[in-house]
């Protein structure tokens, strides 16, 4: 076959459609992170007696890390 057939060829077959659930997917990852990373923060907290201020550090870690997976994973989304 020449080259020139198999460019027609691969011209007339549909484009890759991406799944529907891609926005889902991405909002569970960024918030499994943040309760991940809550949650890890607050046991921390609870046992040095620092809730608040180790909870809200988890939450934030979280968030960056939950948005660093994201963009990571989808990065066209």
């Amino acid at each position: 076959m020449p080259a020139s057939s198999a460019i027609h060829a691969n011209a007339m077959t549909a484009p890759e459609r991406k799944p529907l659930t891609r926005g889902a997917s991405a909002g569970l990852m960024l918030l499994a992170s943040l309760l991940l990373c809550g949650l890890i923060g607050g046991i921390v907290g609870a046992l040095t007696g620092a809730v608040g201020i180790f909870l809200a550090l988890g939450i934030f870690v979280g968030f960056v890390a939950g948005v660093a997976a994201v963009r990571a994973r989808f990065p066209d989304l």
